[in-house]
């Protein structure tokens, strides 16, 4: 025997009795060798005691030894079951006598190992309790030697004691890891069934599975059935740098999520098979120390809606039992996501149903005559040409034009004649709304994201989902938030402010703008790359000076509708009020048009209409009285707007502005400044 100590068949049996009553109680395999190794000291010296497991899963030998005091510590040792002497034993349930290890050739890693250790002599015998194949005990020592049959078959009879007791062991701890798993169950279906909110739901259900699975980063999604991405749902990592890398929507392909995807069945991958996941992402999750991924599917009704994927950064292994618990509890969280995110798209349905009621109910305040473009001059019946052309695309599309020329109505006529006419049309005026709060405008806010942010609010991106989002004024729209409805407009895509979840709609774009897109983006007022995306198909509305020929019978659309509006009966229009309003140019276009008739009605006692003319729109032959007249009214209608851009600083916009002072709206006073060729650094 090795280092064997000459005794007595009495000594012998006391030694093995000591060693039942010495291992009895122990709570753990190093406590299990331990009370061996104090039995067996005073009749066998070792340098190793060695208890060697079966590990089913790879097919290994597991080593747990004990090192004798003053020897070499072997602090691990695993190996697959045909490259370790212990596979062999398991295997053939035959002693192995190893006498020296200078001339052993059949396990050529193992030897070269063991002779690292200065190890000469092993002795193995088979660990079995009745049927159970555990596997190998053995001792193993510097010294070379070689046991006799009777100190192999005392061995032998140490073992079959020793197996007992760890098969006992093996038992209990199964029962416990049975007992903590149902416990952890339980509580995970607790956590699931009290809470709602993901943020909190996830790190209380990663906090259960580490009691019982250990795992560094954990991560749920959800599949995107419109686009195959997987939505990153929750998350939570020991490891900051692991955490942002997996945040945000990522596609599949290559990933082992796509595998679980396609089978139904969990996947277990590790650093080592980048070959057969080929995605970047893989790839740089084991740059950061990913050592290996389980993931399982979360199965609900038949259909997988998405992952449940467990990262380690070390090599332990994941065994048959992880994975079968993990699909246990995957199965009860994709019930709970499923109705999470049942609850959070009626939240949102309910939320956007209200916000689209308000917002129609605005517009339905506001006289918007949809489908009633008047006018027959071939200027305008271009743009209706136009309109028919492009509407059915979906191509974003560009409305140029003066203040007033009916901008808004044009893109109301490419909704109305597209596929998208049962969806929403939904308008941003891009400078009626301060700078401060047009991204949250745009784009909704998560609750708390800023001072005042005291609830969610969905953005009229959302809301025009599935429709049309009509930007107006989008000259007026800051630099700085540019580069985000330029990559909305191209990707479809967001996030809230102060949300990190990315949101995807499908949206038609229409902007409108009087203002010189081109010169601004000269001038670097306006981003070029955004002016281009734009500038897919653009539609200049003429001004209504350039189609006088409509003004007759825009008139009479006009007063036919207010009259009937206000209960009045007015059946005649005379020439004269015809021609005059025909010659007047009409800086403010159709709005101010309609403005000056809804005046006149008002105006108007009897059948005949009383045209209330503007101010300065007396017209007259050059030379003329009138004409002279009419020059000095615009001469000092000029100073006036000079004056209050002088009193203003040169502000054109604002509460203090020229316009605020003058009684105009900004942009018709940018209208009457050009006409009257007034300097361009007043803004």
């Amino acid at each position: 025997m090795i280092g064997a100590v000459a005794a007595s068949p009495t000594e012998l049996y006391k030694a093995v009795v000591a060693l039942s009553r010495s291992i009895a109680g122990r709570t753990d395999l190093r406590s299990l060798l331990s009370g061996v190794a104090e039995s067996l000291c005073p009749i066998v010296r070792f340098d190793h005691l060695g208890l060697i497991l079966h590990d089913p899963l790879g097919n290994a030998m597991q080593g747990y030894i004990l090192n004798a005091p003053g020897n070499p510590v072997i602090t691990s040792l695993r190996m697959p079951v045909d490259e370790d002497p212990a596979g062999w034993v398991w295997l053939n349930q035959q002693p192995l006598v190893i006498s020296d290890f200078r001339f052993e050739l059949r396990w050529p890693e193992f030897v070269r190992r063991s002779r690292e250790f200065g190890i000469t002599t092993m002795v193995l015998v088979p660990l079995t309790a009745g049927d159970n194949r555990l596997g190998a005990f053995g001792f193993s020592s510097v010294a070379p030697d070689e046991p006799t049959p009777n100190e192999l078959e005392f061995l032998e009879r140490v073992a079959s004691e020793f197996a007992v007791a760890v098969e006992s062991f093996l038992a209990k701890q199964q029962a416990l890891r049975e007992r903590d798993r149902l416990r952890t169950l339980f509580d995970i279906t607790n956590a699931l069934v009290s809470k709602l909110s993901p943020d909190e739901l996830f790190p209380a259900i990663s906090g259960q599975l580490s009691k019982v699975v250990g795992h560094d980063h954990a991560v749920l999604t959800v599949l995107n059935e419109d686009s195959g991405i997987l939505d990153v749902y929750a998350l939570h990592s020991t490891d900051a740098q692991l955490l942002e890398a997996v945040k945000g929507p990522f596609n599949p392909v290559g990933m082992p999520a796509a595998e679980v995807l396609a089978t139904g069945k969990p996947v277990v991958a590790r650093d080592l098979d980048l070959d057969r996941y080929t995605n970047p992402n893989f790839r740089r999750f084991v740059a950061l120390g990913l050592k290996s991924i389980c993931s399982v599917p979360l199965i609900t009704r038949e259909r997988t809606i998405g992952t449940l994927a467990l990262s380690r950064m070390t090599d332990d292994a994941w065994t048959p039992d992880d994975v079968e618990f993990l699909a246990q509890v995957a199965n009860q969280i994709a019930i709970a996501v499923e109705n999470s995110l049942s609850y959070r798209e009626l939240t949102q349905m309910k939320e956007r149903l209200a916000t689209e009621k308000l917002y129609l109910e605005d517009e339905i305040r506001v006289d918007q005559n949809i489908g009633n473009m008047v006018g027959g001059a071939p200027a305008f019946q271009s743009v209706l040409k136009g309109i028919q052309i492009v509407a059915p695309t979906d191509s974003t599309v560009l409305i140029l034009g003066e203040t007033g020329t009916g901008k808004e109505l044009v893109a109301r006529a490419i909704h109305e004649l597209s596929g998208r006419t049962r969806g929403s049309f939904i308008k941003v005026n891009c400078a009626a709304i301060p700078a401060s709060l047009l991204e949250s405008e745009l784009f909704g806010h998560e609750k708390g994201s800023f001072t005042g942010a005291v609830a969610q609010k969905i953005g009229r991106f959302e809301l025009a989902h599935k429709g049309t989002l009509f930007l107006d004024e989008i000259g007026e729209m800051p630099l700085e938030l540019q580069p985000k409805l330029l990559r909305a407009i191209q990707d479809q895509e967001f996030e809230r402010v102060g949300g990190n979840r990315t949101i995807r709609t499908d949206v038609r774009f229409v902007a409108a703008t009087n203002r010189n897109l081109k010169a601004m983006v000269d001038e670097n007022q306006f981003r070029a790359d955004l002016y281009y995306r734009l500038h897919v198909f653009p539609l200049n509305v003429p001004p209504l000076r350039d189609r006088r020929e409509d003004i007759p019978l825009l008139t009479r659309y006009f007063v036919q509708k207010h009259a009937q509006r206000m209960g009045r009966n007015i059946e005649t229009i005379p020439t004269s009020a015809l021609d005059a309003l025909t010659r007047y140019d009409w800086p403010g276009n159709i709005r101010e048009l309609q403005n000056v008739l809804e005046r006149s009605v008002i105006l108007t006692n009897g059948s005949t209409l009383h045209v209330a003319m503007p101010e300065f729109a007396e017209t007259a032959a050059p030379g003329s009285q009138r004409s002279r007249n009419s020059e000095a009214s615009q001469a000092s209608e000029r100073e006036r707007i000079l004056k209050a851009l002088d009193e203003a600083k040169g502000q054109v916009g604002g509460p203090n502005g020229a316009a605020a002072r003058l009684g105009l709206k900004r942009t018709t006073l940018q209208n009457r400044m050009q006409k009257y060729k007034i300097a361009r650094q007043y803004r």
